[in-house]
């Protein structure tokens, strides 16, 4: 699998984190998760035009949060994450403590959820993606 294979893309899968999740924040971001079915963490974003006008701006938070996701999506369980920008972020800072954000909401979405994460955790779980 790809960490591509690991985006969330149709609006059924937003919709779904959108009507119950559990949230952390950081000063710029809201994380939501959700547990999924897929047996892995998969990552969708929203960056409102509204608070970076400039498309080279909303580019540089989504790689940021891209690559935070990358980098801690072993640790993090069978999830859909979707991650909202809520506040103009300082540049610089845009991923600053995102990974901790990640797992935060990840283990309270499975602890919310466990009937959800421990059918996961029966059905044949898949490689982690490489990096």
């Amino acid at each position: 699998m790809r960490l591509r294979d690991a985006r969330l893309v149709d609006k059924a899968d937003f919709d779904r984190v959108f009507g119950d999740n559990q949230r952390a924040r950081t000063d710029f971001v809201m994380v939501m998760a959700r547990p999924n079915q897929a047996g892995y963490a998969r990552l969708g974003m929203i960056v409102a035009k509204r608070l970076l006008a400039r498309a080279v701006d909303r580019n540089r938070v989504k790689r940021c949060v891209r690559e935070s996701f990358r980098l801690v999506l072993p640790e993090l369980p069978a999830c859909d994450f979707v991650v909202r920008l809520i506040a103009k972020p300082v540049t610089g800072d845009e991923a600053r403590d995102l990974s901790r954000t990640f797992k935060r909401a990840g283990q309270r979405a499975v602890a919310k959820w466990p009937s959800v994460a421990s059918t996961d955790s029966t059905t044949a779980a898949p490689e982690p993606p490489p990096n």
